[in-house]
This record gives structure tokens, sequence and C-alpha cells, in this order.
């Protein structure tokens, strides 16, 4: 399906060599695959007439092109008569080695489109310490199956820690349960998350339906000493509207997995929104002022992964964001 052209060139002046010379060149890309397709149609109809029907173009349009190809080649393709087209020994032989090759690079070309579609790169995400991470990975699980070819990477921490995160461009996204964020932050409410007092089945309130700041003023609170421990105790406060002092706190520098275990032993309690594996009974707790999980990204951040990820969010029901946050 490729011509040679032949161009003069001169050689060099010495006597008789001074004429031009012509000599092969590099074959002639500039072939239409288009004039294949309508080639491979009149084939494959048996008639320019019926070709031209199948593409609903005119008779002469797809002769002429045919007969672009037929020069280009410098053979014909096709014996013509009253009643059809038929190909010629060289056209079957040229029709058959030029469809594969025609094929693999319409493949080719499909397969670069789809990459170039796909937006490659990565996530830096921040979840929370202070609550389980089981629904927000569960909304990034949904995110990575609309892009696999995006990585995320998660880190964890407070609230303080992911604005901080965000703010300095460490952090493309992350959760935060604060009350006032930067106001150069993009902002997605996820709903208020679902509040439980965790306490070992054996406490005197375990069979309680749900408990109020009332019932349970007097206990002691369980937290750890690090920030998601602090965290935990602002927002108990902020929830309840205690003052420093009337939140009776045991601060603990131990890992969240032995403060479960004393929590189930009874030596205290904690506020939390869900716990499993655990021998621990979860009431319902009605706060006054329960937080709100938020979804925080910087708006000057070019990351071109994260509109990917704030589409995501923005396509998932309120219904869900609330009954699993």
């Amino acid at each position: 399906m490729l011509s040679s052209r032949r161009v003069p060139r001169r050689l060099s002046h010495d006597g008789d060599n001074a004429s031009q010379h012509c000599v092969d060149v590099m074959p002639d890309l500039t072939l239409d695959l288009r004039y294949l397709k309508y080639a491979v149609l009149v084939a494959e109809a048996g008639s320019f007439r019926r070709a031209a029907e199948r593409l609903s173009i005119a008779q002469s349009t797809i002769s002429r092109r045919v007969q672009m190809l037929e020069r280009q080649l410098g053979v014909s393709l096709f014996e013509r008569s009253p009643s059809g087209a038929g190909l010629t020994p060289e056209g079957e032989r040229f029709l058959q080695q030029a469809a594969v090759g025609a094929r693999y690079l319409r493949d080719a070309a499909a397969e670069i489109r789809s990459v170039k579609r796909r937006t490659t790169g990565l996530i830096r995400f921040g979840i929370l310490e202070t609550f389980p991470a089981a629904p927000i990975i569960d909304l990034l699980g949904s995110f990575r199956n609309l892009n696999p070819t995006i990585e995320v990477k998660l880190e964890e921490g407070t609230s303080e820690e992911n604005s901080a995160g965000v703010k300095r461009g460490l952090l493309d996204a992350a959760i935060c349960l604060s009350e006032s964020v930067e106001p150069d932050f993009r902002m997605r409410r996820l709903c208020k998350p679902d509040l439980f007092v965790a306490m070992s089945p054996r406490h005197t309130l375990a069979s309680r339906p749900y408990l109020s700041w009332e019932d349970i003023r007097d206990e002691v609170f369980l937290v750890r000493s690090d920030g998601a421990g602090r965290e935990l105790t602002i927002m108990l406060r902020r929830m309840v509207g205690a003052v420093e002092g009337m939140v009776q706190l045991s601060i603990q520098q131990v890992s969240r997995e032995t403060l479960l275990t004393m929590i189930e032993q009874g030596f205290g309690i904690t506020v939390t929104c869900a716990v499993s594996g655990r021998n621990i009974s979860l009431i319902p707790f009605a706060a006054a002022r329960p937080p709100t999980a938020t979804m925080i990204s910087a708006s000057d951040n070019a990351n071109p992964a994260l509109p990917l990820l704030l589409k995501c969010f923005d396509t998932v029901t309120g219904a869900r964001r609330c009954s699993t946050l």
C-alpha cells in the first residue's frame, strides 16, 4: 500500500556525470487509510454501487478514491465490468496483507487514545485517628474502582494535623472534625457521624437504649495521651458544652487496642463511632452538638487527580454519607 517516488539528484560535476539521475527514496507514507477502507468495502460488496449504498455516499466518490489508491500503488486492484467489480490477483494479495496492517494500526490508535483518557497519579489522603477509617476507605475504594491508575496513600492523624497537611500541600485531601477551617479550603460536608458510648457489658448502663450527657456526666472517660486522645477530649467538651474540669478524664499512655481492653474490663468508658470484634457495649449517644465530619482540600491544589476525587465524593448520596460515617 506504499508507493515509491523517484526524484532527481545531481551527482558530482566530473564530466559526463553532470546529468541528473533518479534514485529511490523512502516510501510515501501519506496514503489515506480511508481509501483502503473503500477498497475493502468494494471487494466485500462486489460492486462500487453496492459499496456506495452501504456508506450512503455517491458512487463517484468511492470510485474516485479507489482510483487514487490504485494510482499510488501503481497497480489495478479491481477488474471492472457492468455486472460489478472483482479483485485482480494483485488486488487480492494487497488487500489481504493491508487489512492485517490496518487492523494493527487501528488497535494501536485505540490503545493510545485509551491511555490518554486515563489519568495517572497519586492522591495523598488524611484520615482520622479518632474514629474508624472503614467508611472513608469504602468511599476511596469507589474512587479507585473508577480510577484504577491513580494510587491512593493514606496518612492517619488528628483534625489539626490533617488541616495543616492540606494547607502545606503534604495532603491532597483529608477528613477533619474541626468547627472552623481555613478560608481557602474547599469543604465537602459528610454529615454528622453516629456516636456511641463504649462501655463494659457489665456496666449498669449497658442495657439502656440510648444515653445522654446527664446519664454519663459522672463517669470516668478513658482517653489516650496522644493527639487522638486530645482531639477526643476537645470534641467531648464541645459536644456537651462542658468547661474545663467538668469531664472526668483518665489519660492513658497506651495504644488504642489496649484502651479498648481497659474499657472491656470496666476501667472507664469512652465515646466513639463504632468498635468491631470486641466484647464492648455500644449505646447510642444523644449529644447536644455532635461533630460534623468534613473532607477538606486546598483550592490552589494543582494535582490533576484531585478533581476526580472530588467528583467521586460529590456523587455519593447523602443517605450513604450519613449512614456510614
